[in-house]
């Protein structure tokens, strides 16, 4: 098999140096091939007039045609010439010679129009191939041929009718047995060998040889042998489609055809009793019923394996996905909690580096207990991504301006053994994102690429437009068709095996050694793009390198600037601010924090408490600062009521991760100000002081 692909891809190389040689070589070998055909179908005869009621090399002017375009015609004008002239005049050999070509022209554009395949693995395709496509071009070409046959004075009118029908079924039924053999041979599903195959494909001809005797009458069992038990046909053919294929029923078909016209041509077998006119109309309704019945059941089989295979992938899918939530529940409840517990350490390590002097040597302690607490929130947010329920911040960003940005720090990632091409291919790379969290996806996807080439080699990371249909999207029931833009990210390092393609995604599943890797990079990967209404997928092979390919959802409205609060001093305020928060040390921290900015605060530690006390009539608030998972209600629930209280009342949500009942697939609902946590004292200063500033919006 490897050396076959050699001599086809040396073959492919010469004719891509040499075409016009090559295209006349192959229109040789395409004339020599029809000649040879057209004359061994014409050798069977009886009483001197030919049996035969198909003609192949209109079904191999039709296949190669469609393989190999319309360039490939001149052989089969040449082939018929080299054949008709030897058996009538020159001018009317030269005309049939050229009506040759109206059979394969006709039929091709049919095929191309009808979107056929010719794997002929869907029920449509034979049924468009033998039933439209070949029998239109065969009408066409018969009307000619009936024409110049009369004009050049071959036949006289009154044998138009039968020379229109011959010409007709013949190349009907050369279409019908020769092109599905071709197609099926070149396109078709391989069959998958195995010694309990090969013996059942020993069975299959033993079974067709003992059959061909009793179709044929020849071994003289009946009375007379020209008994028409020909039906014994249709379950052989029935029998190699469904177990074989369309290359089995094809090659039964091809052979039968090949027996069959010879058995009629000496003058025994089920049809030998009739007149050759009605023998070649018998031989014809056999074989196109049996090719036909053969293509039909094969297609059947081949729909049917590939709807159980559809099946099992999406059976799989589940079970991951089902695997992926629950660890993604476990992480995001472990993370939430976590995130209470950084809010504190972080917020009270700011607070203590205030105090201290800058040539305090606790100064340098206190520093490093923050970056380990910021090292921690990164971790956390790794998990809440991979989880689907961290709180996007979506804006509309242009992606190939994004990739503009972060391509200086993925260079100082990469190092200087590694050629990284970063290319902005898409016309159209709108698209509605957390932009911090699409660059840690490449990050995450770069990185990776670079691990896997220690030796150094090619990245490639570009962007491109797409438009994904059903049938792009087979593998991803969740996806929406519709235009997409596509983020790949492309290496030439060591590849990766099936068994591992296929958990790349699984949390903390990793290849790498110990300590090198957490296993979360792609997981988290995998999360946002997921949570962003967006899939990726994988193609890679060992020693052929990695592709990952990002589709998110093309937006068509503009880029719009976010607000930039700007300033190292954290705004103050005098606003009356209600806490509400149930985890005691985010909430002393809060409320220490806010009142060293000047405001007064009221805190209340469950949803029912921050009631209470809003439906106080002698107090004024502001803003109600509401963590979003309570222990007695949800965070969205007291807005409401408070709203309803106090309408003029401003609601900053903050929270670990976010609720379903207010934040849909992870994405929190435009005009409800969040504040992720862990948060520093600037950010939460900031964000106070954005949302006491903003315009009423008359929403929470």
């Amino acid at each position: 098999m490897r050396q076959l692909t050699a001599l086809t891809s040396a073959a492919r190389s010469w004719y891509a140096r040499h075409e016009l040689i090559g295209t006349i070589v192959l229109n040789g070998i395409v004339a020599l091939v029809a000649w040879g055909l057209a004359e061994l179908v014409l050798y069977p005869a009886r009483g001197g007039q030919a049996v035969t009621p198909i003609w192949p090399p209109v079904g191999l002017a039709v296949a190669l045609t469609y393989m190999g375009g319309f360039r490939l015609l001149p052989g089969v004008v040449l082939g018929s010439f080299l054949l008709a002239v030897t058996r009538w005049p020159l001018g009317f050999a030269v005309t049939v010679a050229l009506i040759q070509v109206v059979q394969p022209y006709v039929a091709v554009r049919i095929l191309r129009a009808l979107d056929f395949d010719p794997r002929l693995e869907r029920v449509r395709d034979p049924v468009v191939l033998t039933l439209l496509a070949g029998p239109a071009g065969a009408f066409i070409a018969a009307i000619l041929a009936a024409i110049t046959y009369v004009f050049f004075g071959i036949y006289t009118t009154k044998y138009v009718p039968y020379n229109f029908t011959l010409w007709f079924l013949r190349d009907w039924l050369g279409v019908m047995v020769t092109a599905p053999l071709i197609f099926s041979w070149a396109y078709g599903r391989p069959i998958a060998w195995s010694w309990r195959r090969v013996g059942e494909a020993v069975a299959l001809f033993v079974t067709l040889f003992a059959g061909s005797q009793l179709m044929f009458g020849l071994w003289g069992i009946f009375a007379t042998r020209d008994v028409p038990i020909a039906f014994i046909f249709f379950p052989i053919v029935g029998w190699a489609g469904l177990r074989f294929g369309a290359r089995g029923s094809t090659t039964i078909v091809a052979m039968l055809s090949a027996f069959a016209i010879a058995i009629a041509g000496m003058g025994i077998g089920p049809f030998s009793a009739f007149p050759v006119e009605f023998t070649q109309f018998l031989l014809f309704a056999f074989l196109a019923l049996g090719s036909l019945s053969g293509l039909l059941l094969a297609a059947i089989m081949a729909e049917r394996d590939d709807a159980l295979t559809r099946r099992l992938i999406l059976e799989e899918q589940l079970r991951h996905s089902q695997k992926m939530e629950a660890v993604g529940r476990l992480a995001g409840g472990i993370a939430h909690d976590f995130n209470n517990l950084l809010t504190a350490i972080i917020g009270y390590t700011e607070i203590v580096l205030t105090s201290l002097d800058p040539t305090d040597d606790r100064r340098a302690d206190a520093e490093e207990i923050g970056r380990a607490a910021m090292r921690a929130a990164d971790l956390t947010r790794q998990m809440l991504a991979f989880s689907r329920r961290q709180v996007l911040q979506l804006k509309v960003i242009d992606l190939n301006t994004a990739l503009g940005k972060v391509e200086p720090m993925l260079r100082r990632v990469i190092g200087e053994d590694i050629s990284m091409t970063v290319t902005g291919k898409a016309t159209n790379a709108f698209v509605r994102v957390d932009p911090g969290q699409v660059e840690q996806v490449v990050m995450n996807l770069v990185v990776n690429a670079r691990d896997a080439m220690p030796k150094g080699g090619r990245l490639t990371v570009e962007t491109a437009d797409a438009v994904l249909d059903d049938v792009a999207l087979a593998d991803s029931p969740d996806a929406r068709p519709g235009a997409y833009v596509m983020l790949s990210v492309s290496d030439t390092g060591t590849g990766m095996s099936t068994e591992v393609r296929a958990r790349i995604f699984e949390p903390y599943f990793t290849t790498k050694d110990v300590g090198k890797g957490t296993g979360l990079g792609l997981s988290t990967a995998y999360g946002i793009v997921r949570q962003s209404d967006g899939h990726i997928s994988v193609s890679s092979e060992q020693g052929l390198g990695t592709t990952f390919r990002i589709y998110l959802p093309r937006s068509e409205a503009p880029v719009q600037s976010a607000i930039d609060a700007g300033g190292d001093k954290m705004p103050d305020g005098t606003e009356h601010i209600l806490l509400v928060e149930d985890d005691a040390s985010v909430r002393r921290l809060s409320k220490e924090l806010l009142v060293r900015l000047g405001y007064s605060v009221t805190e209340a530690a469950s949803g029912r408490a921050g009631l209470a006390l809003g439906s106080d009539d002698t107090r004024h608030f502001d803003l109600a600062l509401c963590d979003v998972i309570l222990g007695d209600m949800s965070g969205p629930a007291v807005a409401e009521a408070l709203s309803a209280l106090r309408p003029s009342i401003r609601v900053l949500y903050m929270s670990g991760y976010t609720d379903e009942a207010i934040v849909r697939t992870g994405v929190l609902d435009e005009g409800k100000p969040f504040l992720q946590k862990p948060f520093t004292p600037m950010q939460l200063a900031k964000k106070v002081r954005e949302v006491l500033d903003e315009r009423e919006t008359g929403s929470l």
